[in-house]
């Protein structure tokens, strides 16, 4: 038999088998959209390329791009005034692999637009260029891909109006509109994400979506972006993006300083032959710091991380042209803070929070990546790190990378949290209470606020035979700070509601807080527990006894001890006793509580006005005990009526 040589891209298919080819390569490309703002992303991936693209034909040209967030008709709409299609490219862009990008533009592989059409079941596009214009509409594209029946009709795009009306009004560009209807889609409506305003949606697409450009070493192009939101009661709300960059931490919390400032402040210093490592006051009680990199830094041999790097990573960064960005918090709280509080979307549904982003091109790409530390583990969670590579090829659905890519982001984000740790006295200690991110405010606004803080939360003990002869505490509401925390735990000291605990020192430098010693001395009497006038005594048969130095830690919350042992700043074997305003959250994750206020645990209690045994929860032996302010002062006015509440949050949980 004669061997013939043929093309095997070249050799005829039945039309059928090459709509079964094509249905299964628009499935592959599918699933590798698996995030819930890939959607979004695409759609102002493709509105930005198509403005850089038509800035550098025209230097005296505004790009702009509208965006419209419908919550009521679960619609995307985004318009742009870009370089729009000719006819012969707007007839095959949403085919798979087919693309008319540069290298350099986001996104070069031709399936973005594959996975808006088939992964939803209703998206129009639109076009207008000097010679060509059209709108038209695909229906049911999702639904189709997931039919093995054979029975659906493959889609085509039919000739409607635009939705956006913005599209009527532009000279040149392109018009997408998605609307979330049908099955087999992801997500399923816009409301998930809890944004319901032009501003909480503005913060969403600078985080997840190339609207937050990575501009390490180049210009932003977008100058104008207006954002139109309308929530699900039909309320409009607009604002125009002018900063279409990333939300680096450091430009949404106040009290941050870049660790360049502080390399030269003690450059300062030490020209003027003061000592380099007393600090202007500034320079303390910081909310995080934060620093840019360049991969300079990591190929010169007078780098600060010098000896790090093998040659091997030092050429992927000079080839990549690595730029990173590291922020280090004072506590995971300051991102609860930013989301809850500031943002305001759905409760711990952090949209900026500690992990390593990469990016290529300008723009996030997937989800953040978990900064493998091996030790000291609690830092991962505030520290927030960017790594951006020149020219890296992200697979099909822009999550991951090469390998080698995301060993060496890894790589940086340990090397920063180890460079952060250097400086972490600066920070503010985590006390557990909520922190302030926005600023400090002035004396007038800080005055009125503890005023009405006084009337909604006063401090009330209603016994009478405590704080004598005033029947009161000086402390007029309840504590908001740390600080309140130790004058009230001081005042329960001085006035005999809590008994026998002396304290040896106290410091706000030191790695704790302070040193105490338990004391039970005669007349035993007044350590004795009596329902009506001792109530937070301990069983009788107690010797006299005097322990050794221990160490004290106070906090608003336990929340904020928690996070300093997760992070390692913090023992638990070294602390011998927690004060503190509330128990907090965290705890049943890692520890038991014995309730000491439960009448039925009184015989656990062996300090006078102890409130609480922490212990292990995965050994049960005991860690230290606590005096937990809010409960105990609840229990002195009310031994029985606080008992239900002991059982069912200690006991039954």
């Amino acid at each position: 038999m004669e061997l013939k040589n043929w093309d095997p891209i070249e050799v005829e298919l039945s039309p059928l088998f090459v709509s079964d080819t094509i249905k299964r390569q628009i499935r592959n490309i599918l699933k590798s959209y698996t995030g819930w703002f890939d959607p979004l992303s695409e759609l102002i991936q493709n509105a930005i390329d198509a403005v850089d693209h038509r800035k550098r034909q025209d230097t005296k040209y505004t790009p702009a791009i509208w965006i419209k967030i419908d919550l009521k008709e679960n619609t995307i709409c985004i318009t742009d005034n870009g370089i729009g299609f000719s006819e012969d490219k707007f007839k095959s862009f949403l085919a798979p692999n087919v693309s008319f990008k540069k290298p350099d533009d986001r996104g070069n592989k031709g399936v973005g637009a594959t996975y808006l059409a088939y992964g939803f079941n209703f998206l129009q596009v639109g076009t207008k260029t000097p010679d060509y214009s059209f709108v038209g509409t695909i229906k049911g594209g999702r639904e189709w891909v997931e039919d093995d029946s054979g029975t659906k009709v493959r889609p085509k795009i039919q000739e409607s109006k635009a939705i956006h009306d913005i599209f009527d009004g532009i000279d040149q560009g392109s018009t997408f509109a998605l609307r979330l209807v049908g099955d087999f889609i992801r997500p399923k409506d816009l409301k998930w994400v809890g944004a319901s305003t032009a501003d909480q949606w503005g913060v969403v697409l600078r985080i997840k979506t190339a609207l937050g450009g990575i501009y390490f070493n180049r210009e932003c192009l977008l100058s104008k972006c207006r954002l139109t939101v309308v929530d699900e009661n039909g309320l409009k709300t607009e604002n125009d993006i002018t900063a279409c960059e990333y939300i680096y931490p450091h430009k949404v919390i106040s009290a941050c300083k870049e660790l360049k400032d502080i390399w030269k402040t003690q450059q300062d210093l030490l020209k003027q032959g003061k000592d380099a490592a007393r600090l202007p006051d500034s320079f303390y009680r910081l909310n995080g710091l934060y620093n840019y990199w360049s991969y300079e830094d990591i190929i010169s041999d007078s780098s600060e991380f010098k000896g790090e790097w093998s040659e091997r990573e030092k050429v992927l960064a000079k080839k990549h042209k690595l730029s990173f960005y590291g922020f280090f918090g004072c506590s995971t709280d300051i991102w609860d803070k930013y989301n809850d509080d500031i943002v305001g979307l759905r409760k711990r549904g952090r949209i900026l929070k500690g992990g390593i982003q990469l990016a290529t091109n300008c723009m996030p790409q997937g989800e953040l990546a978990i900064i493998p530390l091996t030790q000291n583990i609690g830092y991962q969670n505030v520290t927030h790190v960017v790594v951006h590579f020149e020219e890296a090829e992200p697979d099909l659905g822009r999550k991951g990378f090469q390998p080698e890519l995301k060993e060496l982001a890894e790589h940086l984000g340990i090397a920063i949290v180890n460079k952060f740790m250097n400086w972490r006295k600066l920070l503010k200690k985590e006390t557990g209470a909520p922190p302030d991110i926005v600023g400090a405010k002035n004396i007038h606004d800080w005055i009125k606020e503890q005023e009405e803080h006084e009337k909604e939360c006063p401090l009330i003990i209603t016994r009478k035979d405590v704080f004598l002869p005033t029947k009161e505490p000086s402390i007029t509401s309840e504590p908001t700070s740390e600080q309140d925390v130790i004058a009230l735990f001081n005042q329960l000291l001085a006035g005999g509601v809590i008994r026998g605990i002396r304290l040896m020192a106290t410091s706000a430098h030191q790695q704790y807080d302070g040193i105490y010693r338990f004391r039970l001395t005669k007349p035993l009497d007044n350590h004795i527990y009596d329902k009506d006038t001792n109530p937070l005594g301990i069983s009788s048969g107690r010797q006299e006894y005097v322990s050794a130095p221990s160490i004290l830690e106070y906090k608003y919350s336990f929340d904020g001890l928690i996070e300093e042992i997760e992070k390692g700043d913090k023992n638990e074997r070294e602390v011998r006793l927690l004060i503190a305003w509330e128990m907090g959250n965290k705890w049943p994750t890692r520890y038991e509580i014995t309730p000491l206020l439960h009448l039925d645990n009184l015989q656990h209690r062996y300090f006078h006005g102890g409130t609480h045994i922490i212990k292990s929860a995965s050994t049960g032996d005991t860690v230290f005990p606590a005096v937990i302010l809010s409960e105990l002062v609840d229990y002195i006015n009310d031994p029985e009526g606080v008992q239900d509440y002991q059982k069912e949050t200690y006991i039954e949980t």
